[in-house]
């Protein structure tokens, strides 16, 4: 049987380390293949990381939006600053949901904002579902809702087994942003 779409819905998911990565990892080999792609980087403020300076230099022409004011558990600003950035950045990724010339989005941390209430589930899951037909989704982060996996074509949850932050170890340039 034809599957009914030429593209498909990824998750990253779990308390591991990685998902991201992962993410950026896919949007590597989709500019391989001369995709046109972008990025929104919910629950993630404008700070340079490694992953944004490499987009903005080497591939000045990709969307890459941060949609939020850092972690709600490590930031100064209130909820509703969150709900507001996640929601601007939602507002462009509906649009983006629609570009039939884009062939991948990453929504990086969708899951998060999803989970801290700061978009609603059931206006995601119909553009999700209602997306331009070659439009390959990959979202990530932690604590996906259910019914996000349930619509997911992959669904990969990436585990912790050891952590450097355990030991005390602070994030390290490089390798966490």
């Amino acid at each position: 049987m034809k599957p009914s779409r030429s593209s498909i819905l990824l998750n990253y998911t779990g308390n591991g380390k990685g998902k991201t990565s992962a993410a950026f990892g896919l949007a590597l080999r989709a500019l391989g293949r001369g995709w046109p792609i972008a990025v929104i980087q919910f629950c993630k403020t404008d700070m340079e990381t490694g992953e944004f300076r490499f987009f903005h230099s080497h591939f000045p022409e990709i969307e890459f939006l941060h949609a939020g004011c850092g972690f709600t558990w490590d930031s100064n600003f209130t909820l509703e600053d969150h709900r507001r950035a996640a929601q601007a950045g939602w507002r462009r990724a509906e649009a983006l949901l629609q570009d039939p010339h884009l062939r991948l989005l990453v929504l990086d941390e969708l899951n998060m904002a999803l989970a801290f209430g700061h978009l609603e589930l059931v206006p995601v899951l119909h553009a999700l579902k209602t997306r331009a037909p070659q439009l390959n989704v990959v979202a990530t982060g932690r604590d996906a809702p259910a019914e996000l996996l349930e619509i997911s074509d992959l669904v990969s949850n990436i585990e912790e087994v050891k952590h450097p932050f355990q030991k005390g170890v602070a994030a390290m340039e490089g390798i966490d942003f």
